[in-house]
């Protein structure tokens, strides 16, 4: 993740720069890309069929599992930062952090990379502006990991939604 705006790299190679945090372990599941294009039929007297259809809305989703409870994660799946914790006074606690959760949360935007091989053929989704929607329940259990389940939507950055890029020969046989 990264904030909106931050330059994403141009290739499947070259290493996102220093404002992209990397949030750590996804579960086995792995991580869901779900397209969507929402038409409209425009229909006429003269036919018992749609002449054409017109799209009424796009959007792009990518749900994925978090493995790690540490603050980036954390961060995104609450949708708030952790902040030092104070004793009422307003001194600090030394190792001691909050993580205040608004009953009028802020609604963050984010940059997403996800980044995916097969062989020696590497991929890359690039979300420019993206906005958690939503948020699977946090199981703790005794005998269970805690995992932070969310689902990232795609905002319109400049008319797009996002864009692969890949290694793979794409080109005409």
């Amino acid at each position: 993740m990264a904030p909106v705006g931050t330059t994403a790299p141009i290739d499947v190679t070259t290493a996102p720069g220093a404002s992209w945090t990397q949030l750590g372990y996804v579960t086995p599941a792995g991580v869901e890309l779900t397209p969507s294009v929402t038409t409209s039929a425009v229909e006429v007297w003269q036919s018992a069929t749609p002449v054409k259809y017109v799209v009424t809305a796009a959007g792009c989703k990518i749900k994925f599992t978090l493995s790690q409870f540490d603050a980036d994660a954390t961060a995104l799946y609450f949708g708030t930062e952790w902040t030092p914790a104070e004793d009422g006074t307003g001194t600090p606690i030394p190792g001691v952090f909050v993580l205040n959760l608004e009953s009028t949360p802020e609604l963050a935007e984010r940059a997403l990379l996800v980044e995916w091989s097969d062989g020696a053929v590497t991929n890359r989704l690039i979300i420019p502006r993206g906005m958690v929607s939503e948020r699977e329940g946090l199981k703790l259990t005794r005998v269970d990991s805690q995992t932070l389940g969310v689902t990232l939507d795609a905002l319109d950055s400049g008319g797009s939604l996002g864009y692969i890029l890949t290694n793979a020969d794409m080109s005409a046989a």
